[in-house]
């Protein structure tokens, strides 16, 4: 049995799946933050499939790029359960993951993530036979020069993500740029197992003492950081940022 954890957005999303099909999955966008929701979700999730958590054989978990606050949120409940239940944890770009939401289609999937301030987070993909191949690595832009760079090869492309609230009003009027249908944009637990498939067979685990989020570049936080101590000589050039991952009180019975 695999769990995955997904809340690289405002989406929370778990699944369980075993080797042969998926048991259960809850995904949803109902306004609570990932704190107040993600424990409960999980304890939900396993006692309606009847698995007990003995039976988890490992624990995959969306590494970014996304929201800051929604995958420490997501990687630090993983860590923990993998530590406290010495199973192995797995992660996987969230992209990868958002990419398997459109299986086997013709067109190029480009998938987009909110990066805030008319920007996302971009990457494409497309499908050689049943194999999902990666066109371009993850990259930030801003919006309207994406669309411009799509339309200018011309290819159908499919837009899926929580960036298509900004992709969407730049690209009405062009016919081969297409926006996925909203069963199909959102973030999922269990796209998160299909794409974690080849990491697991190859046993490429994460140590859950030092796994961080992938975020492609630094919070707002840092950069003001940086802006307010810019002048001060006694302050390395980047500041270093120590994220300590801690287990509350709600993760102890795992």
């Amino acid at each position: 049995m695999w769990l995955a954890i997904e809340t690289s957005s405002l989406v929370s999303s778990v699944a369980v799946m075993n080797d042969e099909r998926l048991l259960g999955e809850i995904t949803i966008q109902a306004g609570l933050t990932h704190s107040e929701q993600l424990v409960p979700h999980i304890d939900t999730l396993l006692r309606m499939t009847q698995v007990q958590k003995s039976e988890l054989q490992g624990v995959v978990v969306s590494s970014g790029p996304g929201s800051f606050t929604g995958l420490r949120i997501g990687m630090g409940t993983a860590k923990a359960m993998a530590y406290a239940l010495h199973i192995p944890l797995y992660g996987v770009m969230t992209m990868d993951a958002l990419a398997r939401n459109i299986p086997y289609t013709s067109h190029i999937i480009c998938t987009v993530i909110d990066a805030q301030k008319q920007h996302v987070y971009a990457a494409l993909y497309t499908y050689e036979g049943e194999r999902l191949r990666q066109l371009e690595a993850p990259f930030v832009v801003s919006a309207d020069l994406l669309v411009e760079r799509l339309q200018a090869k011309g290819d159908a492309v499919i837009f899926v993500g929580d960036g298509i609230k900004r992709i969407a009003p730049l690209v009405e009027n062009v016919e081969y740029l297409h926006i996925a249908d909203p069963m199909y944009r959102i973030s999922r637990a269990s796209s998160l197992l299909v794409a974690s498939r080849e990491r697991i067979a190859l046993g490429e685990t994460e140590n859950p003492m030092d796994m961080v989020p992938y975020y492609i570049r630094r919070s707002e936080a840092e950069v003001l950081w940086e802006t307010k101590h810019k002048d001060d000589v006694d302050i390395h050039e980047e500041p270093t940022v120590t994220i300590i991952e801690a287990a509350g009180r709600e993760y102890d019975e795992y």
